[in-house]
Parts: C-alpha cells; sequence; structure tokens
C-alpha cells in the first residue's frame, strides 16, 4: 500500500487523501466513520479529505438517508488527477515564460551598466592584503615593480621566490626598491638576498614615498599612510589602470634610477 499511496501522493495527493482513496477501492461504501478506521485517518480529519476527494472527482457521495462514500473507478481517477497535473504545469510554464520575459530587459540593462570605479578594489586588513598580494603576483606574466617602503605590512613585499623565479626564467623581470634601513635588519637582508638569488633586481634609497607594486603594467596595488593617523593606519588599494600603472611606472623609474644596488 506504500508504494500505491506514495505514487497518488506524487500525483497531487496529500497523504490522508490517498490512503482515503485506496481504502475506498477495498470496498463498494463506506460511512465517514467506517473509512476513518479502515484508512487510519484521523476521525476529526475525514470529512475534510473527503471533501477534498469529492472536489477532486475521485469519490462519490451515494443517495440515501446514511452518508455513504465510493471510490471512482481507477482509471478515471487517474486521468483526472493528471489532467489537473498537466494544467498546473501549463500554467507554471506560462508563469515562467513571464517571469523570463520581464527579467530579460533588466538583465540587458545591466549587461550595459558598469560602476564607473569597479576597477578599483579597497583591500582591508593585513591577512586580505596578503592573499590579494599573493594572487596578484602569481598572475604575473611580465613584470613586477616594487617599491618596499619600511615597515611591511606582509611578510613578502616584493614578489615571493617562487615567483620570482618563474618570470625570470621565462623572460619576464622583477625589480624592487628597499629603504636602506631594510639592511640593518638580518632577517629582512636575508630576505633580500634569497630574493635576488631567486633572480630579483634589488636596489635600495634612503627613503621612500610609499609601498606600491606594479603588475605587468595594468595592475598598481599602493599602501598609502593616513597623513593624520600616521604610518598604523594605511589604506590599500588595487587599481586595474594601464594609464594609472604607465604614469606610476615613470615614477618607479625616477626612483629606480636615483637608488644604488644592494651590495
Amino acid at each position: 500500500m506504500g508504494d500505491l499511496s506514495q505514487q497518488f501522493i506524487d500525483l497531487g495527493l496529500t497523504g490522508y487523501e490517498a490512503r482515503a482513496y485506496l481504502a475506498l477501492l477495498a470496498r463498494d461504501r463506506y460511512t465517514a466513520a467506517q473509512l476513518a478506521r479502515e484508512s487510519g485517518v484521523p476521525r476529526q480529519r475525514i470529512y475534510d479529505v473527503l471533501a477534498a476527494l469529492t472536489e477532486r472527482g475521485l469519490v462519490r457521495v451515494l443517495p440515501g438517508g446514511t452518508t455513504r462514500y465510493t471510490a471512482v473507478e481507477p482509471a478515471s481517477a487517474v486521468e483526472r488527477l493528471m489532467a489537473a497535473r498537466r494544467a498546473e504545469i501549463d500554467r507554471l510554464e506560462q508563469a515562467t515564460a513571464r517571469l523570463v520575459e520581464s527579467l530579460a530587459p533588466v538583465w540587458s540593462r545591466g549587461r550595459q551598466e558598469s560602476d564607473p570605479l569597479d576597477y578599483v578594489e579597497v583591500l582591508r586588513g593585513r591577512e586580505v592584503l596578503a592573499e590579494r598580494i599573493g594572487e596578484i603576483q602569481a598572475d604575473a606574466r611580465q613584470e613586477i615593480l616594487a617599491v618596499a617602503k619600511l615597515p611591511y605590512l606582509i611578510d613578502d613585499n616584493t614578489a615571493g621566490a617562487g615567483t620570482i623565479r618563474r618570470l625570470t626564467r621565462s623572460g619576464g623581470r622583477v625589480r624592487c626598491v628597499y629603504e636602506r634601513a631594510a639592511l640593518d635588519d638580518p632577517a629582512l637582508l636575508a630576505d633580500i638576498r634569497r630574493y635576488t638569488a631567486a633572480g630579483e633586481e634589488a636596489r635600495v634609497a634612503a627613503h621612500l614615498p610609499m609601498r606600491m607594486w606594479i603588475v605587468d603594467g595594468v595592475r598598481v596595488v599602493m599602501s598609502l599612510r593616513d597623513p593624520v593617523a600616521g604610518s598604523d593606519s594605511t589604506t590599500n588599494i588595487v587599481i586595474e589602470h594601464a594609464s594609472l600603472a604607465q604614469c606610476l611606472t615613470y615614477a618607479f623609474e625616477t626612483i629606480w634610477t636615483g637608488a644604488d644596488p644592494v651590495t
């Protein structure tokens, strides 16, 4: 019986309606109380269930002094349920078509709109900055230019050694200008030696204006110090703009020319 009940439920009946109809099939007629006992439908629900089955055309009320119910022949009952389900699917298809028709113009307009600052990304927090810098460096194909101003916000202020080797081996170039004070820190000096051994070109300058990375002449990452709060407060920005990258590359070349080779 369980499988049959589930099949009727799949056709749109409730569990109680399926149990009541299947119980009616086993006998010519039932009173409501008898059907409740045979089907296991709670007596307080049986009248609602019978009313719903009658409205669907699956049950008929027999004439007489005592109200009795009989099931409609299964082929007719199933056909009525199928017809109702097909009508429901037709309504859903029509509603879906109207929805798509309504949303299509909105989607088309959305493709034509762009945020005037969608090429600017603000990075908040050191972990986010380190993760984003790593992604940008991993995407680098030709060149990374770095200005490593102290204090460092992330461990790798230039490209990581793996990225440096990958770029230099493929004909690319990685250059970084460090502040001279970094050479006084044994740990930082060891990092610089490791990067230069991997192929980075490094120079030092007495002072640097800001932290900056320029990648492939298109992407720029800048750490801007808050002029009021001081060095402990910075705003980190990623800007994907070739013209800005070109302008800042000129600035980098000026700094690079005035810096000294790492010895």
